[in-house]
């Protein structure tokens, strides 16, 4: 089992993101592509998508990008985090995340991320956009 196998398994059995029912799409070559549907768990009480779990899961994608460029005794972890929310997303949408490391050091990562909503015809529209910084640990 590869290390990017071991981390999917490892980061989608969280409880969060479980409740949110994120899928990886795909991981490699500093990109990744995610994607959950709005479901009673991730909205606020207006009936949209709740910032802050969009906020984490944007942070998910960037750690996607990262992992497969890294050695097997490396891991990413965030230090900062820069999110814009653009328009909300409502439930029964499904949000696809993209993450991708503009710029991997040895001691850390400059990464971006952008969500989209997906409406019932396929359309989507851009509903976030966020930078995350990564620092590089040694495991």
């Amino acid at each position: 089992m590869s290390r990017l196998d071991i981390a999917r398994d490892e980061v989608l059995a969280h409880p969060l993101h479980r409740a949110c029912e994120l899928e990886l799409l795909h991981a490699g070559e500093g990109t990744s592509e995610l994607r959950f549907q709005v479901n009673d768990f991730t909205t606020n009480p207006l009936g949209a998508l709740h910032g802050g779990v969009l906020y984490a899961l944007m942070d998910v994608a960037c750690f996607f990008a990262a992992v497969p460029l890294l050695d097997d005794h490396q891991a990413p972890v965030t230090v900062e985090t820069h999110n814009s929310v653009l328009r909300a997303a409502f439930k029964g949408e499904t949000i696809m995340l993209r993450g991708k490391a503009d710029r991997i050091g040895r001691t850390l990562a400059a990464m971006r991320a952008e969500a989209y909503a997906v409406n019932a015809e396929g359309e989507e529209r851009l509903i976030a956009t966020g930078s995350v910084t990564k620092s590089i640990m040694t495991v």
